[in-house]
């Protein structure tokens, strides 16, 4: 292997890149590496030895900046990569010079180098998924609903959010499940996702848990960042129910590290309202829609739908509150 000849990117762009001609930056003989410039087509690029390989490799194929082709030369095939993206000259030039070290260095062949930094690239500048406003109230009123469970029950209470897992609910206890609803509107109107979710599982009854969240005003309020936090410094001491309340935050795409997104300040409009759904709730169910279009109900795919609880629900502090989540909990 001849020692490589590498260029700064000032020094390839000022020896290298003229305009109106052809040149090439010879970087070693084996493997064989160039970087070239076409001042006639504005392009820039990089050649690599290619043993091999025949066919420009897939992922390639698909990057929208760059192209790829075989040049058949005498000795072995290399692999040419280009641009013509002039505002990424400079970035391209980085790239190849990474994928050239990956060879020299790393004695990698071009298509493992290329493949390599492709990741390392897309990994470095990957966005992180942060909850949208919608997600961020609706995991806030598990959590919410969740505290209140424990405060009753205690830690061993997280094994009744099931919800992250394949449970139809969002929490389960005994024969007894719970759909958590979230609004920042003033009234209890909640949005219903399809004909399954209100319904029970067999054997088992079902309430929806109505939480209305609102601006805190003058008092202080609380945040899905501090609630998330506040819970999980009471799973601490039980390390079971630690990794259990990190994988359902998880589960629901919530990360520690991103709490600074979830920021924002709520307090609650009303207390937490319980409303059991049997038969004379408000619901389109496969049910009704079937008793109401007949043969042609099954036309229905899916459906979203609102509905108004108001006054059906019986509020945290109340008996009956209190008796729908009267269970028994397993210890830990």
């Amino acid at each position: 292997m001849t020692a490589p000849r590498h260029m700064s990117w000032e020094n390839f762009r000022t020896t290298v890149m003229v305009s109106g001609q052809q040149r090439v930056h010879r970087v070693t003989d084996l493997p064989q590496i160039e970087f070239f410039s076409d001042g006639s087509a504005n392009r820039i690029g990089g050649a690599f030895e290619a043993r091999g390989i025949t066919t420009v490799p897939e992922e390639l194929k698909k990057l929208t900046f760059i192209r790829a082709r075989i040049l058949t030369r005498p000795g072995n095939p290399l692999l040419e990569l280009s641009t013509s993206a002039t505002g990424l000259f400079r970035q391209f030039y980085h790239f190849a010079v990474a994928i050239a070290e990956r060879m020299l260095v790393d004695r990698l062949p071009a298509s493992e180098a290329v493949g390599l930094e492709l990741k390392c690239f897309t990994d470095l500048l990957a966005e992180k998924a942060i909850l949208g406003f919608e997600r961020q109230i609706g995991l806030l009123g598990e959590l919410l609903f969740l505290e209140r469970l424990v405060s009753r029950y205690g830690p061993p209470a997280l094994s009744a959010w099931q919800g992250y897992l394949t449970d139809p609910h969002d929490f389960h206890l005994e024969s007894i499940e719970f759909e958590v609803k979230t609004t920042v509107s003033p009234q209890r109107i909640h949005i219903i996702n399809g004909m399954e979710q209100m319904l029970p599982c067999h054997g088992c009854s079902l309430f929806l848990v109505s939480i209305l969240l609102g601006p805190p005003g003058a008092a202080s309020g609380f945040s899905l960042a501090e609630k998330a936090e506040n819970l999980s410094a009471l799973f601490e001491p039980v390390p079971p129910l630690r990794d259990q309340y990190r994988q359902a935050l998880e589960a629901n795409d919530y990360r520690f590290e991103d709490a600074h997104q979830y920021g924002r300040r709520f307090t609650l409009r009303r207390p937490a309202g319980v409303v059991p759904v049997d038969n004379k709730f408000p619901s389109l169910t496969k049910k009704t829609i079937r008793d109401a279009l007949g043969d042609d109900a099954i036309r229905i795919e899916s459906l979203q739908y609102e509905v108004n609880v108001e006054g059906l629900e019986k509020e945290d502090g109340t008996a009956e509150f209190e008796a729908a989540i009267s269970v028994q909990i397993p210890e830990s």
